[in-house]
C-alpha cells in the first residue's frame, strides 16, 4: 500500500514537473513571437520613411526638370516681344483641358503648351499637380515694363521646400518664400526682382544671400502651404 502510495505522488510529481514544463515553453515562444513582431514593426516603419524620402526626391527632381524647361520655353517664347506676359490665373488647367486653344488672357504656362515649347507634363507641379503660375514683372522699382517673370512652386512642406531650394536657388536669379494655398492663384508674389534680401527673400538681382544658414531658416509656414517665388529676367 505504502508502495503505491509513493508510485502515485511519483507521477503525480512528474506531471506537475511536465506541466510547468510546458507553460515556461509557452511562456518562452509567446515572448519570442512578441520580439519577431516587435522587430518587423520597426523594419516595416523604417521601409515607409524610406519609400516617403525616395518619393520625394523623385518628385523634386521631376519639377526641377519642368521648372527648367518651363524657364527656357519662356525666354524662346518671349524674347522678341518685349517682355513677359501678365500673370493669369493657371489653377483651372487639368492635363487635359491645358492643350485645348488658348485664348488672349489664357495663362502663360498653357501658351507655352499651345507653341509645343513644353509638354502638358513639364506644365505642372508634382508636388500640387497645379500648372505653373507665372508673371511678368519688373526687374528693378526704375525698370519700364516686365523685363523679367516669376514662376511659383507651391504645395510644399517646410523640408521639402529647404530642400528644392538647396538644390536649384543658385541658378535662378530671384528666390523668395511666401505663404499660400495649394490650388489658389496668389497676388503680385513679388513687385520686381531686385531690392535687398531678408527671412523669406534669399536672393535678388542685387542681393545674395543665398546660403546653408538662410535656407534653413525659411520655409516656415505650417503644412504644405509654402510656396517658392523663383524670378528670372
Amino acid at each position: 500500500m505504502t508502495t503505491l502510495v509513493l508510485d502515485l505522488k511519483g507521477n503525480v510529481s512528474r506531471k506537475v514537473a511536465k506541466l510547468k514544463e510546458m507553460r515556461k515553453q509557452r511562456g518562452v515562444t509567446l515572448l519570442e513571437i512578441i520580439i519577431v513582431l516587435g522587430i518587423i514593426g520597426v523594419i516595416a516603419a523604417g521601409v515607409v520613411i524610406l519609400a516617403q524620402r525616395a518619393f520625394t526626391a523623385q518628385d523634386i527632381t521631376d519639377t526641377i526638370n519642368n521648372t527648367n524647361s518651363v524657364r527656357t520655353a519662356m525666354e524662346e517664347a518671349y524674347k522678341d516681344a518685349g517682355e513677359y506676359p501678365a500673370d493669369n490665373d493657371p489653377y483651372s488647367l487639368t492635363k487635359t483641358n491645358i492643350t485645348d486653344t488658348p485664348t488672349s488672357t489664357s495663362a502663360a504656362i498653357q501658351m507655352l503648351v499651345s507653341l509645343g515649347k513644353v509638354s502638358a507634363d513639364e506644365a505642372f507641379n508634382s508636388f500640387s499637380n497645379d500648372a505653373f503660375q507665372i508673371g511678368g514683372v519688373q526687374t528693378s522699382s526704375s525698370s519700364s515694363g516686365n523685363k523679367g517673370f516669376y514662376l511659383l512652386i507651391n504645395g510644399l512642406d517646410s523640408e521639402t521646400c529647404r530642400n528644392y531650394i538647396s538644390q536649384i536657388g543658385a541658378k535662378w536669379d530671384y528666390v523668395a518664400v511666401v505663404k499660400g494655398t495649394a490650388g489658389k492663384s496668389i497676388s503680385a508674389p513679388v513687385t520686381n526682382l531686385s531690392g535687398a534680401t531678408g527671412t523669406d527673400v534669399l536672393k535678388t538681382l542685387t542681393a545674395d544671400n543665398l546660403n546653408v544658414t538662410s535656407i534653413a531658416q525659411t520655409c516656415t509656414n505650417d503644412g504644405d502651404s509654402n510656396i517658392i517665388v523663383m524670378g528670372s529676367r
